[in-house]
């Protein structure tokens, strides 16, 4: 089965600029360099605030289910790991039952996709699989995942979230700023495995 860590140094390398020599750190250590470089506020992202890959409307979603009343850019900047961490797990690898995928690589891909592209990250995926797109992983979505080849299914998962990028350029040429650092995160996951280059 798949497993969450696995995927940490990676999403703290591509949204942080993480230096190549502290992926080996233990991870609350990691994730305290990525913050020294993790915070983003590009006018042209959508997303809006960001730390360590996490938008604020992310953080405000989160802490809202904690009972908190706001949250301000400050407090997202101030987020500390064990949030971080949550967040991920709990709204991303969680979303996809990742703990239930087989294949790491397919949950890399997979968990990567939701957390750079929200419900489209499922639903896209689902559209690949042949199951209902409804945005949920459910049974169907989870069996057709762990059934047939995983490697023909990570080619096929690559080659659509290639297109949905290719796709967002088009209908936004204002995005084609982002492409090249899209693309290279897309093709750093590979069914061999994470790369960082």
């Amino acid at each position: 089965m798949a497993r969450f860590e696995q995927l940490i140094p990676f999403i703290l390398y591509f949204e942080t600029g993480l230096k190549r020599q502290y992926l080996t750190l233990p991870l609350l250590e990691m994730f305290a360099k990525a913050k020294k470089t993790g915070y983003a506020n590009d006018p042209a992202d959508s997303g809006g605030a960001t730390m360590c890959g996490v938008t604020i409307a992310t953080y405000r979603a989160y802490r809202k289910k904690l009972g908190y009343a706001s949250t301000s850019t400050d407090d997202l900047k101030s987020i500390p790991y064990e949030a971080w961490r949550d967040i991920l797990k709990t709204m991303f690898w969680d979303r996809w039952k990742a703990d239930h995928i087989e294949n790491q690589s397919l949950a890399n891909i997979l968990v990567d996709f939701v957390w750079a592209s929200g419900v489209h990250g499922i639903k896209i995926p689902q559209r690949v699989l042949g199951v209902k797109e409804d945005g949920i992983v459910g049974s169907k979505t989870l069996s057709a995942v762990n059934s047939g080849n995983p490697a023909e299914l990570f080619e096929r998962l690559h080659n659509t979230r290639i297109e949905f990028v290719d796709g967002i350029v088009r209908r936004k040429p204002s995005q084609s700023k982002f492409i090249k650092g899209w693309k290279r995160r897309i093709n750093c996951i590979t069914f061999e495995g994470l790369r960082y280059e």
